[in-house]
């Protein structure tokens, strides 16, 4: 009984295997939670086994299939099957780039995503697709390189007399990469485990959602490609009924679908092509050959399955709250293509640096890479059969342009897409619930790891109240800890470096690092209001001993005192969401005409902005809130045109990208934008003058909290919106339902 029951566990399919350890990882996640979150590196160690062996596959492979061919069949197939190829992409990237449509118009899917993506640099097209150094190219995972280096050495051995030594060698490294990759293969169900163990443990339930309309939209889409698309379309050019396409070859696109592999059902979808094709054609002879030559080429280059890996670029770019413009897509199609000529999982982190996205955002693709697969390798099969029989057709005289079937092939497609992009949005939107609550991440925020508030004092600065006790310039630390009373000036609106929050408390970053000074100098901390304006003599007067941070500029820098500098500042422009684009770089901004920025008073800033855009008329306001709150009354009157087109309307307004963030998260109808190329502006306490024992303790105390992560910890809790230290601990079986941990 023991060696029966051993027999059906080894008659278990990988496949199989792979579906239990992706449940077994959901069910360990949701059982230990957190627990399980340290599994994410065994995930990320079998990714990069995974990926070690692919460039040096893709190379070879690519170099064999073309060598082996002779300059007529090459011909033949750049001409007949590279049109079709082509023909097929084009249809395949169309539907692709209406994927964003299933996508529900949800507010603002990530907290502070600007300042969390990397930053825009310019891609050096020339050094990507041209390996001037092949060996630099495969150091650094220049995809369209290698494969363009390929491609010229496979072409080149078209022509090379006693070709087939070096043509066997190759074929045996193939062979000895595919036992490595096989072997790292069976390790997989692991693989898997831990992924989806880390994901169900770590990911929040609103992420998951979110998560789940991508494979529920990748599904529907990708089954309409598979199902009518491609066979539609080839029997709208061909003799061929929808039954015949479909039908003789559903043993193979089953068994696709099932194995998640292409190659294993290449033969079949060989000798089913070769059947249909002679049967029409009568010469069997010449359908052999047409797809003889057309099915090992067309197995190095991108099909639908590998294109609609695409759709997941387009779906990270609305989940991390920054979707995709039209004017993105030529890169991206050109990245994408050029680079799926390798495995997806070398691509996708290709593709997701090219188009300045976060990196971290592949361990998502990952996890729905499980159950995508196997529709991506259905979507491959047909793709594979709907190529092999439009090229073998087109190479033999046999297609026709048929006006009828043609419409009736484009109607049924335009009724299908109809029905499973809108509908598939509708039912996402009333399925899932979306109270935007993103506000709430600055609004209700509380403090990082302070229990108690110092005292706080709420009236405007008119008279200044009797100052604290200051014996002697120069004396000023010695005085606060004297009194034992450190008081700061902040400014009540610097969102999120001093405000009120929801419950009328006053946190922020700054306002959470007097508190650590003070206890640091064994004081109380005193709060008292100020503005920009008169800080510096409210400082001198001993009204406060320093105040809240603010950008040092060189009148500044003239006008008062300032600790070392805490942190750097991006410049930064916050404008309505559908304008995003406009102001991506310096370069286009100055190129859109005219335009009116809004910018509180500062003389350097007024200075710098004028000089980078020069084509914009400066408007100074006392509140960028007060200008938000203006464009949005008009939006709700109705008036947004003539409001905009006005002597009041505003394109943009000026400001940093960490207070941008912060006010795109209240008024979510705005975003933050951080032109290229980058300028930065340092940003310090302001102190009193001639202070030079406080100036020398500020400089050992900033230099200290640095050191030891406080103002980082600061800077990703209160700019970056990370909670990984006050976050609550995500639901769990063993911590909420059975209590066995706190």
């Amino acid at each position: 009984m023991v060696s029966a029951s051993l027999k059906r566990v080894s008659r278990i399919s990988l496949s199989t295997l792979i579906l239990l350890s992706m449940v077994a990882g959901i069910l360990t996640g949701l059982f230990f939670g957190e627990l399980v979150g340290f599994m994410e590196i065994i995930g990320d160690i079998w990714i990069k086994l995974l990926q070690m062996t692919v460039l040096p596959y893709v190379m070879l492979s690519l170099i064999l299939g073309l060598g082996r061919l002779n300059y007529r069949d090459a011909l033949l197939l750049a001409r007949k099957g590279g049109g079709m190829l082509l023909l097929l992409w084009l249809v395949t990237l169309a539907v692709v780039f209406l994927f964003p449509q299933v996508f529900p118009d949800w507010d603002a899917s990530s907290v502070f995503a600007a300042l969390d993506a990397p930053e825009n640099q310019p891609v050096d097209f020339l050094g990507l697709y041209i390996p001037s150094n092949p060996f630099y190219a495969l150091a650094n995972n220049l995809v369209p390189a290698v494969v363009l280096f390929s491609i010229a050495l496979g072409v080149a051995l078209i022509g090379v007399a006693n070709k087939e030594k070096v043509l066997d060698g190759m074929g045996l490294l193939i062979d000895t990469l595919t036992r490595i990759a096989n072997f790292v293969v069976k390790l997989t169900p692991l693989g898997v485990f831990a992924i989806m163990a880390s994901s169900a443990g770590t990911m929040s339930f609103a992420e998951f959602q979110r998560l789940e309309i991508y494979i529920y939209a990748y599904i529907a889409v990708s089954l309409v490609m598979s199902l009518w698309i491609l066979p539609g379309l080839v029997t709208a050019l061909t003799p061929l009924s929808y039954r015949e396409v479909v039908g003789s070859t559903k043993d193979a696109l089953i068994t696709a679908f099932a194995t998640t592999s292409l190659f294993v059902v290449l033969p079949i979808l060989m000798e089913k092509s070769k059947e249909m094709v002679a049967r029409y054609t009568g010469d069997q002879e010449k359908a052999d050959s047409a797809v003889e030559v057309i099915v090992p080429a067309s197995f190095n280059f991108p099909h639908a399955g590998k294109l609609f890996t695409l759709t997941f670029i387009l779906f990270a770019g609305w989940h991390s709250g920054y979707p995709l413009d039209m004017s993105d897509y030529p890169r991206l199609m050109t990245a994408g293509i050029a680079s799926l000529f390798a495995n997806v999982n070398l691509a996708i982190p290709f593709i997701l640096d090219a188009m300045h996205m976060p990196g971290d955002l592949y361990q998502l693709f990952v996890a729905t890479g499980v159950i995508n697969a196997r529709f991506a390798t259905l979507l491959a099969a047909m793709f594979t059969l709907s190529l092999t029989l439009l090229g073998a057709f087109s190479m033999s005289g046999g297609i026709r342009l048929r006006w009828k079937a043609m419409l009736r092939y484009l109607l049924v497609s335009a009724l299908l897409l109809v029905i499973s992009i809108p509908g598939l949005r509708m039912v996402m939107e009333s399925y899932m619930e979306n109270g935007y609550v993103e506000d709430q991440v600055v609004a209700g925020r509380g403090f990082y790891d302070v229990a108690l508030t110092g005292q706080v004092y709420r009236e405007v600065y008119r008279e200044p109240p009797a100052p604290l006790h200051v014996t002697q310039q120069g004396n000023r630390l010695q005085d606060i800890v004297e009194r034992g009373v450190l008081r700061a000036c902040y400014a009540k609106d610097d969102i999120p470096f001093s405000y009120f929050n929801s419950s009328g408390r006053l946190v922020g970053l700054d306002v959470e690092l007097f508190h650590y000074l003070a206890d640091d100098l064994g004081v109380r901390v005193e709060f008292v209001p100020s503005t920009w304006v008169n800080i510096i003599e409210l400082l001198n007067s001993g009204y406060c001993d320093l105040g809240t941070g603010r950008t040092m500029t060189p009148q500044s820098a003239y006008q008062g005192a300032f600790t070392i500098p805490i942190m750097d500042r991006s410049f930064a422009l916050l404008v309505e969401d559908y304008r995003r684009n406009e102001f991506v770089s310096f370069s286009k901004a100055r190129s859109a005409g005219k335009l009116r920025l809004a910018l509180t008073s500062d003389p350097y800033v007024e200075k710098m902005v004028k000089k980078l855009l020069p084509n914009a008329a400066l408007v100074v306001v006392d509140s960028l809130e007060g200008v938000i709150i203006e464009q949005l009354e008009a939006v709700k009157s109705g008036e947004e045109s003539d409001f905009v087109s006005s002597e009041q309307g505003i394109d943009a307004m000026v400001t940093t990208a960490e207070k941008a963030a912060a006010w795109s998260l209240l008024y979510p109808r705005y975003s933050p934008v951080v032109p290229t190329p980058v300028v930065h502006l340092p940003a310090a306490f302001p102190i009193p003058h001639d202070e030079e024992d406080l100036a020398d303790y500020m400089k050992i105390w900033l230099t200290i909290r640095k050191k030891d992560g406080s103002i980082q910890n600061l800077y990703d809790y209160w700019v970056l919106g990370k909670k990984e230290h006050a976050k609550r601990h995500r639901w769990s079986v063993i911590r909420d339902v059975l209590h066995w941990v706190d």
